[in-house]
């Protein structure tokens, strides 16, 4: 299954960052090569070139282009990214630019989908 095949590859990644479950980061975030991970609350842009993982109580309000991203939580922002992928407990709420797109059943996705479009690949 496609989704599998995805999952298995961003959760393969050693996470190198952390944003905690009650932690607040306030402002733009360059996010390291390995994978990174949100479970607090980000308001601000976050850039790379990783994977990027957005926990079921992760929060990011600002947008985010990463090569990889996985949500659980919630993001009211742009997103660009190689791959996409919203959980049944993600939502999305702001348009988006990929390559690949990965929606669950429950997944909440509000916004514009612009797919397989050139400029939708980070680097």
């Amino acid at each position: 299954m496609l989704g599998r095949k995805k999952e298995t590859e961003v959760s393969s990644q050693e996470v190198r960052t952390i944003v905690g479950p009650d932690c607040l980061f306030e402002g733009n975030l360059t996010i390291p090569d390995g994978l990174t991970r949100i479970d607090g609350e980000v308001v601000g842009n976050i850039k790379g070139n990783s994977g990027l993982i957005v926990g079921e109580r992760g929060s990011v309000k600002g947008d985010l282009s990463a090569e990889n991203v996985v949500v659980y939580g919630k993001v009211q922002g742009n997103i660009r990214a190689r791959s996409l992928e919203i959980r049944a407990s993600g939502r999305v709420d702001g348009d988006v630019q990929v390559q690949e797109l990965i929606v669950e059943k429950g997944a909440i996705y509000n916004g514009k989908c612009s797919m397989g479009v050139e400029g939708s690949e980070v680097g």
